[in-house]
């Protein structure tokens, strides 16, 4: 009731001081006087104001323009280092062409893929950043345009496409020099344009930006319009420059015309002739004729000094309204857009700034549960999500710092799965490893294990910490348990595809030391000591279907398991024999 009550006074206190403003505007303007020779000289100055302002734009927008073609060049001639391999005595050209294709893109991050294609039209060579490289693929580019025109002209520029929806890409195609005359293909990211775009500055609030030559939007300061695939093949800035260029030339002056977001703008351009493209400079006419306003100014002081001074107070007073409810539109703009570690700055002195300070103090606020969300995601990568929650929310950080404890730990892996990968496709190795760590991933959430680390088939587990476990042998072999019958599905279905693999386990119970391991900037919390080695060599010795255990897991879960003595042996890395254990049913699951 107490905050209803503020808020209502709050508002109320805006209104009257909203309306006060207003009141001495409107009081202000109570007449003006024109005269003839204000009028004269006003013109003149709108007509050379203009054509300053349009002189500056154009030549923003031709050393923008220039820019970008020598963006494109320098991707060409980088391309070019590529198409020595005809001239050279390599044994194997392909892998010389290769090599040449990793170098170019380590030089060039803004390419993302590139491809040859000989001469008779088979994709022989693909590397990318995004995927596999390919080798000899013989994909089929006959009929494609990045083969057909490439070979008669020499070189060849794709419309431009977005990639997964996300940003957009340019396909760029050059005709090898040799004997035998191949096309180089590169995929070029197009976000390097936004850059370049995005550093022009035009007054406060003018913007350039580029369209190509079917009147798609490919660079903007503003990338959700990109992003949208903002059309303006029908929009009259686009129309009347496509024009001018046909008709003057690759420049024209440019004029007053309609922008994006319907406001008139005082609009030049420049086309990029290889590309068909265009870049816009662009000014609201409010901004641009700005210095023209001062002139009116002073010219009304000559003939009338008490209404320029009317004429000013109102100016100013429209600015100071105007300029923070700006920043609080452009401030709530990004907020919504995700940028939340940014401040909106307002210094006016009334409800304009406190507003300003609300939506600060609500920014942070949502900084500090995206944090502690992302905080969440990345310590789920391996920990159960139970303990995850335990580290934010606590803000126990010291839990995963270096320490020595007692845990059991568990191996297990595929049995062939080395073989098997060997011969088979990457598709279907992949698609095996992903049934089987989906399998693997419900039982370690549903007991709460913290994982060590993946290494292809293999899997590294173990119980009691971080997260306490009084009973972490007995919680590791119900687990092994309901993942040997998991797997044991899989096989199955595997073995119906012909796939002949299996599945092993190794469990150990001891003092491991524990923490972070890794680089500066990347780290995985694992165990590492005897136990560690145990287990592992364990998971070696089991076959296919067998849970192998050490004597101390035996000890710590005799009540629950049913085992069998499988002898002493002597494993590799351990200096003794060591009794080994299998596991051949729990009490409380066979009755």
């Amino acid at each position: 009731m107490v905050g209803d009550e503020t808020d209502t006074a709050r508002n109320t206190t805006s209104k009257s001081r909203l309306f006060r403003k207003y009141s001495v505007l409107i009081s202000t303007l109570v007449s003006v006087v024109l005269i003839t020779a204000g009028t004269v000289e006003t013109y003149f100055s709108y007509q050379e104001t203009k054509l300053a302002l349009l002189q500056i734009q154009r030549e923003k927008a031709i050393a923008a323009a220039a820019a970008i073609d020598r963006f494109v060049k320098e991707i060409e001639s980088q391309m070019g280092w590529t198409m020595h391999t005809p001239y050279l005595r390599v044994a194997s050209p392909l892998k010389q062409r290769r090599i040449d294709f990793l170098r170019l893109l380590r030089q060039a991050p803004q390419i993302t893929e590139i491809a040859y294609i000989d001469v008779h039209g088979r994709e022989q060579m693909l590397v990318s950043r995004l995927s596999l490289d390919v080798v000899e693929s013989g994909k089929d580019y006959r009929d494609d345009p990045k083969f057909q025109k490439t070979l008669s002209e020499g070189r060849y520029f794709s419309p431009v496409y977005f990639r997964h929806d996300s940003e957009p890409y340019l396909s760029l195609s050059l005709r090898d020099r040799g004997r035998e005359v191949g096309v180089t293909v590169a995929e070029v990211n197009l976000k390097f344009v936004w850059d370049l775009i995005s550093q022009i500055n035009v007054g406060r609030s003018g913007r350039a930006f580029v369209v190509d030559s079917s009147g798609l939007l490919i660079a903007h300061p503003d990338i959700s319009l990109v992003l949208g695939k903002t059309d303006l093949s029908e929009a009259r800035q686009f129309t009347t420059a496509r024009a001018a260029v046909r008709s003057q030339g690759r420049m024209a002056l440019g004029s007053i015309t309609e922008g994006m977001d319907g406001r008139e703008v005082l609009s030049s351009h420049a086309a990029i002739l290889p590309l068909g493209w265009l870049v816009f400079v662009e000014t609201p006419l409010v901004e641009a004729f700005a210095p023209l306003y001062d002139t009116l100014i002073r010219t009304a002081m000559v003939i009338a000094g008490g209404i320029v001074l009317s004429v000013l107070a109102s100016l100013l007073l429209a600015r100071r309204i105007v300029r923070p409810i700006q920043a609080l539109r452009e401030g709530a703009g990004r907020i919504g857009a995700g940028a939340l570690d940014q401040r909106i700055e307002i210094k006016t002195g009334d409800e304009l700034e406190a507003l300003a300070d609300e939506f600060n103090e609500m920014t942070a606020k949502l900084r500090q549960s995206y944090d502690n969300v992302e905080r969440v995601s990345a310590l789920k990568r391996y920990f159960s999500p139970q303990l995850a929650e335990l580290i934010v929310s606590s803000d126990e950080g010291g839990l995963t710092e270096s320490h020595r404890s007692e845990i059991t730990v568990l191996f297990c892996d595929l049995r062939k799965f080395t073989e098997f990968s060997s011969i088979a496709e990457p598709e279907e190795a992949m698609r095996v490893l992903e049934q089987y760590y989906v399998a693997l991933g419900r039982q370690l959430r549903e007991f709460e294990a913290t994982i060590g680390h993946f290494a292809g088939d293999g899997l590294m587990a173990f119980f009691n910490d971080p997260l306490p476990c009084p009973d972490h042998a007995a919680q590791a072999v119900k687990m092994a348990v309901v993942m040997r019958e998991d797997v044991d599905q899989l096989l199955e279905g595997w073995s119906k595809r012909g796939l002949d693999l299996g599945f092993g386990i190794g469990i150990a119970t001891g003092y491991a030391t524990l923490g972070h391991i890794g680089t500066e900037d990347q780290f995985h919390y694992t165990a590492i000591g005897s136990v560690v080695n145990l287990a592992s060599r364990l998971c070696d010795e089991a076959k296919s279907g067998e849970i192998l255990i050490s004597e101390t897991v035996h000890a710590e879960a005799e009540n629950l398991i049913r085992v069998e003595f499988e002898g002493e042996r002597l494993l590799k890395g351990l200096p003794k024999a060591v009794p080994i254990l299998k596991m051949v049913g729990l009490e409380q699951i066979d009755g």
